[in-house]
């Protein structure tokens, strides 16, 4: 059974007995056993999946580990989160998606279909893209983040608004729609800087970090 266990907050091991787990590329730093390694293009998501990520350059670039032994990952000193999943599914951003294994479906999905065309907006105002990873199933993953991800518990009729730039992931039955706060304080430059939110409705929880990504201007 594949074990995960964070050494520290920037340190994972995961353990493998004969079974596969996909990592970050340039993620591992160490292992003990008899562990193969070799890049993957497919990650556990097929050929369909593979060519939907080449179109849309929605990259997911990771090695894979099978065998016997523990690896241990870590990467550019960000602090590591492990998820469990239980039958549910989690949407989570490429570049913070660290580790996952076999239990775990993985795809790319069009953020249109989160929340129809506020998802498209959503992807062009964080310059995070259109599409997203999905993952869904019965088990765990990793994410990484600059500082402990905090995880925001989201029930029905209490909705969360988050920075979209702050944004992790979001697992559970929710639905995500972008929020705008134009108004003439916006148009002449005298506002807050937090003109978009996202709104998330139903019940999960969303995954934020102490970080707003980078825009370009």
């Amino acid at each position: 059974m594949v074990a995960y266990t964070l050494i520290n907050e920037k340190m994972l091991a995961v353990g493998l007995t004969r079974e596969r787990v996909y990592a970050k590329k340039g993620s591992m730093i160490s292992y003990q056993g008899d562990l193969r390694f070799q890049r993957s293009f497919l990650a556990g998501g097929g050929i369909q999946n593979l060519a939907m990520r080449q179109a849309t350059k929605e990259e997911l670039l990771v090695m894979s580990a099978q065998g016997t032994g523990q690896a241990y990952y870590a990467y550019n000193g960000l602090y590591v989160t492990v998820i469990t999943l239980e039958g549910e599914t989690m949407y989570v951003e490429s570049d913070s998606l660290l580790a996952f294994d076999d239990r775990l479906r993985i795809g790319t999905v069009f953020l249109g279909n989160q929340g129809a065309i506020q998802g498209m907006i959503k992807g062009v105002v964080t310059d995070q893209g259109l599409f997203t990873t999905r993952l869904e199933g019965q088990g765990e993953l990793a994410i990484v983040s600059h500082g402990n991800a905090i995880a925001l518990e989201v029930e029905p009729q209490k909705p969360i608004f988050v920075d979209p730039n702050a944004y992790i992931g979001h697992k559970g039955q929710l639905q995500s729609q972008l929020v705008t706060d134009i108004n003439w304080k916006t148009l002449i430059g005298k506002t807050s800087g937090e003109s978009y939110q996202l709104k998330f409705v139903g019940a999960g929880a969303v995954y934020i970090q102490a970080y707003e990504r980078e825009t370009q201007p």
